[in-house]
C-alpha cells in the first residue's frame, strides 16, 4: 500500500506549481551520491539483471513508502504540503545528516521538522547509556511501546534510521518497506512475531495509549499486520530467537541471536542485544 502526503485542496489544477531550483538540486544530488550497498538487502531483493550502480527515482520512492509522482515531484522541485512523515522518510533514504536533513525541510516547507516527544516509563541515564555502549555487538533500549530510550553505534551502523530519521522500533518494522528487505524472511520470522508481541503488551498495559496509537497505525497501513490481527499466536519476548539479516555493506546474510533483558525499574521495557552468531549455529536452532 503506498501512503499519500497531505494535498493542499485550494490549488487550482490549472494553476502551474511553483518550482525550487535550489531544492531540485539538493535532492538529485543526494541520490546521486547515494550508494546502493547502504542499503541493507536491496541487491537481494532485486534480480541481477536489474541492480545498478545509482539508485533510481522509483527505488527511493518504494524504499519510503510513497508514491513515484510524489517523489519524483520533489526532485523536480515542486513545492508542495509534504507532509513531515513523507520528508523524514525521504531523509533518511538519501543517507542525509542532521544538517542535511534540516535542510531538506526549509527548502521544502520553509520551516524546521516538528518533534514530538512521547513521556514513557523509561528514561535514558548516563548509566544505561554506558551499559549499552559497553555491549560490542548492537545494542538498543526501548520502552512499553517500542519507543527507543538508547542505542550504541554498532546499532546505528547496522540501523542508519535511528540516528534521528525513526524512534520506534515497530513503526520502522511495519512501515518502513527497507525492513523487508533487511529482516530475512520477514513474513515468517520477523512480522508474525514483533505484531504478537505488541499484542501481548497491550493485553499487559490496556492503559497504554501511545503504543495503542503505534499498533493503530501500523494496521492502518499494513495489510499484514492486518492479517497478522486475525491469524493471532502468543509470543510475549524474542529472547534467544535466532534470525537472519541483511546488513549495509554486507553481501552476505548475518545470522544473530536476539537477547532481551527486562529492567526491573520499567519491566515492560527491554534492554536488547542482537548477537553475531555462527551460521552453523543458527541451522542448529531451526
Amino acid at each position: 500500500m503506498t501512503a499519500q502526503p497531505p494535498t493542499d485542496t485550494t490549488t487550482s489544477r490549472q494553476t502551474p506549481p511553483e518550482l525550487s531550483d535550489d531544492l531540485a538540486r539538493h535532492v538529485n544530488a543526494w541520490r546521486m551520491r547515494l550508494n546502493p550497498d547502504e542499503i541493507p538487502g536491496l541487491h537481494a531483493a532485486l534480480p541481477r539483471s536489474r541492480r545498478h550502480r545509482r539508485v533510481s527515482k522509483e527505488t527511493v520512492a518504494a524504499l519510503t513508502g510513497y508514491s513515484v509522482g510524489w517523489y519524483s515531484a520533489l526532485e523536480r522541485g515542486v513545492l508542495q504540503n509534504y507532509s513531515d512523515d513523507f520528508l523524514t522518510r525521504v531523509a533518511y533514504t538519501l543517507r542525509l545528516d542532521e544538517a542535511e536533513k534540516s535542510m531538506l525541510f526549509f527548502l521544502a516547507t520553509g520551516h524546521a521538522l516538528t518533534i514530538t516527544i512521547h513521556q514513557s516509563r523509561m528514561r535514558s541515564t548516563p548509566t544505561i547509556q554506558r551499559l549499552v555502549d559497553a555491549q560490542p555487538w548492537p545494542a538498543y533500549v526501548n520502552d512499553e511501546a517500542w519507543d527507543l530510550v538508547a542505542y550504541n553505534k554498532h546499532m546505528s551502523r547496522w540501523f542508519p534510521w535511528v540516528e534521528g530519521h525513526e524512534n520506534n522500533i515497530m513503526r520502522w518494522v511495519f512501515t518502513y518497506p527497507e525492513a523487508r528487505t533487511q529482516c530475512h524472511r520477514w513474513d515468517t520470522d520477523w512480522g508474525p512475531q514483533m505484531f504478537a508481541q505488541m499484542q501481548f503488551a497491550q493485553a499487559r498495559q490496556p492503559e497504554n495509549k501511545r503504543l495503542a496509537a503505534v499498533i493503530e497505525e501500523i494496521l492502518d497501513v499494513n495489510p499484514d499486520a492486518r492479517r497478522f490481527q486475525q491469524n493471532p499466536i502468543t509470543y510475549p519476548h524474542p529472547d534467544g530467537d535466532h534470525r537472519y539479516l541483511h546488513l549495509p555493506l554486507h553481501n552476505g546474510l548475518q545470522p544473530i541471536e536476539l537477547i532481551a533483558f527486562a529492567p526491573m525499574r520499567a519491566q515492560a521495557s527491554r534492554l536488547m542485544m542482537l548477537v553475531p552468531i555462527e551460521p552453523d549455529e543458527a541451522e542448529r536452532a531451526q
